[in-house]
C-alpha cells in the first residue's frame, strides 16, 4: 500500500470547495465530544478522521498499514490520510449525506500537518477554526485514559503512546495553524467543563452571519432543539 497510495482514490478533482469549520487541539482536548454534539445540529456534518481510521477493518491491507502508525501514537502519512478522506467524502456526497451547497463540515483530526492543510486547500473552504487549548497536560492524559476505557481504545491506556501523540501535536500539528489566517482562529479554554466549551463554540458560531447553516444553528438553539 505504501508503495503506491495513489491507487486508493480514483477521484482527486473537486469542483466545489466545502464550507468547513475545524476543531483543533491536542489529544484529550475534547474535539470529538464537541464535534459529535455539533454534528447533530441542522446542516452541520461532523467528520472525525480518527473515526474514519477506526472503521477501516484492521484485517485489510489499508487497515494494517494504519494500525502500524496509530498503535504507536504516530501520524498516518499525509498522502494516505488525504486520499482516505477524499474517498470518504466522495462516498458521503454520492449518498447525499453531504451536499456542498447545503452543509457545513465540522472536521476534527484533520488536517494534522501543514502539508495536509496545503493538500486540502482545493477541497475545503475553512471559515472558522476552534482551537481548543488545554494547558494541563495531566488533565489531557486523564481524559484520554477515561475515553480509552469507555471506548475500548487500548492504545490510549499506554502512557508512552499518549506522550508520543502529545509530542507529535506540538512538533507537527500545532504548526498547521500557521497555514490559515490568524483572524479565523478562535481560542477556547478546553480545560473547563465540556458544556462550557460547547457554549463558547456556539457563542462564536452565532457571530458568523453569512452562513445559512449558522442561521439554522441559531434557530435550533433558540427554539430549544434537542442535541
Amino acid at each position: 500500500m505504501s508503495a503506491d497510495p495513489g491507487k486508493l482514490e480514483p477521484m482527486d478533482d473537486y469542483s466545489t470547495r466545502y464550507r468547513t469549520h475545524l476543531l483543533f487541539g491536542m489529544p484529550g482536548s475534547g474535539k470529538g465530544t464537541q464535534g459529535a454534539v455539533l454534528g447533530q445540529l441542522p446542516d452541520l456534518i461532523h467528520i472525525s478522521m480518527g473515526d474514519i481510521f477506526r472503521k477501516i477493518p484492521k484485517s485489510g491491507r489499508i487497515g494494517r498499514e494504519i494500525e502500524q502508525y496509530t498503535s504507536q501514537g504516530r501520524m498516518v502519512p499525509d498522502d494516505l490520510t488525504i486520499r482516505i478522506f477524499k474517498r470518504y467524502l466522495h462516498i458521503m456526497e454520492m449518498q447525499e449525506v453531504v451536499l456542498p451547497e447545503q452543509h457545513t463540515l465540522i472536521l476534527d483530526g484533520l488536517p494534522r500537518s501543514y502539508a495536509q492543510a496545503e493538500m486540502l486547500d482545493s477541497v475545503l473552504d475553512v471559515v472558522q477554526i476552534f482551537h481548543l487549548l488545554i494547558k494541563d497536560t495531566k488533565l489531557a492524559m486523564e481524559r484520554l485514559k477515561v475515553r480509552a476505557l469507555r471506548e475500548n481504545r487500548l492504545d490510549d491506556m499506554n502512557e508512552e503512546v499518549i506522550r508520543r501523540r502529545l509530542n507529535t501535536y506540538y512538533e507537527d500539528t500545532y504548526k498547521t495553524l500557521s497555514f490559515y489566517p490568524p483572524e479565523i482562529v478562535y481560542e477556547i479554554d478546553a480545560g473547563q467543563c465540556m458544556i462550557d466549551v460547547l457554549r463558547d463554540i456556539v457563542n462564536r458560531l452565532s457571530e458568523v452571519k453569512r452562513s445559512p447553516s449558522m442561521r439554522s444553528l441559531l434557530s435550533a438553539v433558540t427554539t430549544g432543539a434537542t442535541i
